[in-house]
């Protein structure tokens, strides 16, 4: 592998040499770091083939050739400025220096002066390398630095450790402000004494609002995918080998974790990332757990409700039993013919209303209904047998036939 990394002794060699290092202890596999101006130059170098992997910044500008493979770190957009100056005001009509030209530094920072009205009509700026800048700045041919780098740059550190320098604070609206016109970036903060200065204090006095982007691993399109499939498990696999080589790549991620990314994923590496995706089940097994649990307490509730309808269904039931059983209780004993044919209109508005009651499904149809049912056609017999032997009738199937008797 041909890794192309950044300028010597900055983040991006930094990085490059530690995926290299560890890279390289995978047998067969032979990686060689190229230095280079920054971001622009990797994605030149990766188009035209001589680089195999290059690290870049998400918010420069590729072409369709290139691919991701993985999210590696954030770097954070710091100005560099003399202790006197202490707002974005006082640049006005200044000296800025914003990296080489083509660099990752460059774009990023140009759309943030430009966002905080400090545009190249109202400020004068020089691209060259950070090393320039600072040199630039300490010489007072220079009003600020702009520089895209991951927090804790090592020269950085040097150069704010005499304390003759400051970090600018560009407001903690910037990113709201800026994401509609620079998509690529995030919000990013720059915690308080991350830059140490002498025992106990350190540079920022207090966390300081910025903006910032990813830095990517990419790769050529054309790589083939069982390589790039071996070379993203790897880094994966051996993260905390990275780590101890170097601590930024804690920050390596899988891409999908991140928004706005402008470069598609090498199918390689997605053949690795899916790999870890759950399927549809482990995806929403909460949810589904869920439904399942709704569903299984509205079968409860309603299976109780049908009980319950039930349940006054058969007590309504049973209160016009409790009247034909007294009826019947009342016919055996023996009731007057009066009260013979007031038991009979009993027995016909009982039956109409327990009709009425079905109809309007007040009562269910069930067994116990055409038990009561036969009860009630008992009762109406037992009335028409009373009634007939009191109006001195012959009830039929009375007679005993006088052969049967002899």
């Amino acid at each position: 592998w041909v890794v192309s990394g950044g300028e010597k002794g900055g983040k991006y060699d930094d990085v490059a040499q530690a995926l290299a290092e560890n890279l390289g202890k995978r047998e067969g596999w032979t990686v060689r770091v190229e230095q280079s101006s920054g971001s622009k130059q990797n994605l030149d170098r990766l188009t035209s083939g001589s680089s195999d992997l290059c690290l870049v910044q998400n918010d420069v500008e590729g072409n369709e050739k290139v691919r991701l493979i993985a999210t590696l770190y954030e770097e954070t957009l710091h100005v560099i400025v003399r202790k006197e100056i202490t707002s974005v005001a006082q640049l006005s009509k200044g000296i800025l220096s914003i990296g080489p030209a083509g660099g990752g530094t460059e774009g990023l920072a140009l759309a943030t002066l430009r966002q905080v009205g400090l545009r190249e009509d109202v400020v004068t700026l020089r691209r060259e390398s950070l090393e320039s800048g600072l040199t630039a700045l300490r010489e007072g041919q220079a009003d600020g630095v702009c520089i895209v780098t991951g927090i804790g740059n090592a020269t950085i550190g040097e150069f704010l450790a005499d304390g003759k320098f400051a970090l600018l604070d560009l407001g903690k609206d910037l990113f709201e402000s800026i994401k509609y016109t620079y998509p690529f970036v995030q919000p990013s903060t720059i915690p308080a004494g991350a830059y140490p200065t002498k025992p106990g204090e350190g540079l920022p006095a207090e966390s300081l609002s910025t903006i910032g982007t990813k830095v990517l691993l990419a790769c050529r399109d054309d790589l083939a995918e069982q390589d790039i499939f071996e070379l993203t498990r790897f880094l994966h696999e051996n993260q905390a080998a990275l780590v101890r080589s170097q601590p930024l790549l804690v920050q390596m991620g899988y891409p999908q974790d991140s928004h706005h990314l402008q470069f598609p994923i090498h199918e390689g590496a997605r053949l690795h990332y899916d790999r870890d995706e759950p399927n549809f089940i482990q995806k929403w097994a909460e949810t589904i757990a869920l439904v399942l649990s709704i569903l299984a307490i509205a079968w409860g509730v309603g299976t109780t409700i049908r009980q319950i309808y039930l349940m006054r269904l058969k007590q309504s039931l049973d209160e016009f039993f409790a009247k034909v059983e007294a009826i019947t209780s009342e016919l055996v004993a023996g009731a007057s013919s009066e009260r013979t044919v007031e038991i009979a209109r009993e027995l016909h508005d009982i039956r109409r209303e327990t009709t009425k009651k079905l109809i309007a499904e007040e009562l269910s149809a069930n067994e116990s209904f055409v038990i009561f049912q036969r009860q009630l056609h008992t009762a109406q017999q037992m009335v028409n047998e009373a009634l007939r032997k009191s109006e001195g009738k012959p009830v039929p199937g009375s007679e005993v036939d006088s052969e049967e008797i002899a």
